[in-house]
Formats: structure tokens, sequence, C-alpha cells
């Protein structure tokens, strides 16, 4: 089975159309998605009023449309955290990955998730690569569609040691 996760960030829009997609936090204001995951709070205010504001639309425009929305009372925690005995999610992209491998999804295709140094994301790409790494061992193939990913690359895209470019092209490099 091959599932597309769609972000927010440059390259969402490469996503191919009738695909099994599923869209991470607002993604389904963009374009259709099979499923909505949005893991945020938004009722503290830590987002602001335009975010919560368009969660709320999120919600309203996947229940309209009859599609999955899985946010904080939706999502299995208890299984996931016991089948692969670790709670460490650190955004809504670590927690669709890991529902995705659950689930039993042998390829994995991503778009718009960059993790971008300099970005709040950057704090929480360890996250997305330790659910990739969780995903590679188990065999599912990773494929990285975003040119400009900071995912699985060194802070200066040198491969350490040897001072070379990184290739960092998931999808030459796991099993397939």
């Amino acid at each position: 089975m091959r599932l597309n996760l769609i972000g927010r960030g440059k390259g969402w829009g490469d996503a191919p159309m009738g695909e099994l997609s599923w869209g991470i936090t607002l993604t389904n204001l963009n374009r259709p998605v099979d499923l909505v995951i949005d893991m945020n709070v938004y009722e503290d205010g830590r987002w602001g009023e335009v975010e919560r504001l368009g969660a709320i639309k999120s919600r309203e425009l996947a229940v309209s449309h009859g599609t999955p929305y899985v946010g904080l009372n939706e999502y299995p925690i208890e299984k996931i955290v016991d089948y692969f005995n670790t709670d460490y999610f650190s955004n809504t992209v670590d927690y669709a990955l890991a529902l995705a491998i659950y689930e039993n999804f042998k390829e994995i295709n991503l778009y718009g998730i960059n993790m971008l140094f300099g970005s709040e994301y950057s704090y929480q790409k360890a996250g997305v690569e330790f659910w990739i790494g969780q995903a590679m061992g188990r065999g599912v193939k990773i494929i990285n569609h975003s040119k400009i990913s900071t995912i699985l690359k060194t802070r200066d895209g040198l491969l350490y040691g040897y001072g070379t470019p990184q290739i960092n092209n998931i999808k030459e490099r796991v099993t397939k």
C-alpha cells in the first residue's frame, strides 16, 4: 500500500491527485485529501486566532466532505505508544508517520514536509527523522519529493568526515 503524506511546506502542490493522501494540519484547505491529521492544540492561544480559525474551517470542511479527521481525541495514542514502545512525538508529521507504519503502508511519499533550518520546524526535524528511521527499519520505502527538505541532511549538507555533498536521495537508499 502506498500513501502520500502532504504537509503545507513548499512542494505540497507536487503531490499527485487521485492517489491515497493524508493531509497534515490544514492541508485540506488547499487540496482534497483522504484523511486530515492535526495534533495541534488551538484552544490555549499558542497558535493564534488565524490558525485556530483555520483549524475550525479544516475540520468543518473534512466533515462536510466525509473526510476522516484525526486530532487529539481521535488518534489511537495508546495503541501506537504500546506498539512502538515510545511516546516520542514532536509534531503532527511524527504522529502521521507512526500511524502509517502501524497501518502497514509499504511506501510513504513525502510532499511539502521540509523541516527547514531556521524555522520552528528545525526543532522538530529529529522527530520526523526518528519516525522515518522506524519506517525504514521495518522495510517501508520512504520517498521525499521535496528539493529543499532538510530531512536526513546535515546542517551544511556535507557528508561528515568526507566533506562532499550529501546525495540524500532517500528513494535511492531504501529497501525496494
